[in-house]
């Protein structure tokens, strides 16, 4: 660092006594008229104004080649590089777009996609439930089906018993009205002369 100050400082040095040397050579042309009536329409006088000029234009020549150049080649190639970045930034903010247009068309697709899926499984969870409700409906009417023919045979048999019990209670009543004492005085002597056959 102290290195660049110290060349940016003899830099200053040089500029500060090339100026000083153009001010006096630019300077003594005007300091001889003052002294000479009329130098300028000699042809001395006309030589000095061309030399003057040569070195004026000389210094600021050499000065624009010397600082000029190199600013002007720094600055020409920070512009490139910002026109570089630029174009390095816009091409990857179109790939950027590119990609998300992709990504949303891909996206319509998608969800088209989806939609038909969920419309086919929709339909197919609605058939899967119609068949199972079939099939609970045909057991719920099995089991009804059971269910009555066991109440109808629980039924039945319940008649059975009442109709025997009724026929029981019929006959007994009916046995006791024609059953006299002579009926039971043959009837015990058949079931004496059963059981002497049976015996013999």
């Amino acid at each position: 660092m102290k290195a660049v100050a110290g060349r940016w400082s003899l830099r200053r040095a040089g500029m500060l006594g090339t100026g000083m040397v153009l001010f006096f050579a630019t300077s003594l042309p005007a300091l001889a008229q003052e002294s000479s009536p009329d130098v300028a329409d000699m042809p001395i006088g006309t030589l000095f104004r061309w030399l003057n000029f040569l070195l004026v234009a000389g210094t600021l020549g050499y000065l624009v080649v010397k600082f000029g150049a190199p600013y002007f080649r720094g600055r020409a190639h920070s512009i490139a590089k910002a026109i570089e970045d630029a174009n390095q930034t816009r091409a990857a903010a179109e790939r950027e777009l590119r990609d998300a247009s992709e990504k949303l068309a891909a996206i319509a697709s998608e969800i088209e996609q989806e939609r038909r899926t969920a419309e086919r499984e929709s339909a197919a969870d609605r058939e899967r439930i119609r068949t199972l409700t079939q099939g609970e409906i045909e057991k719920i009417n099995q089991a009804g089906r059971a269910e009555i023919a066991a109440a109808e045979r629980a039924g039945t048999q319940e008649l059975r018993v009442i109709a025997a019990k009724l026929a029981t209670d019929r006959a007994a009543v009916m046995i006791r009205e024609q059953m006299n004492a002579e009926a039971e005085s043959a009837l015990f002597e058949s079931f004496v002369g059963e059981l002497a056959k049976a015996a013999s």
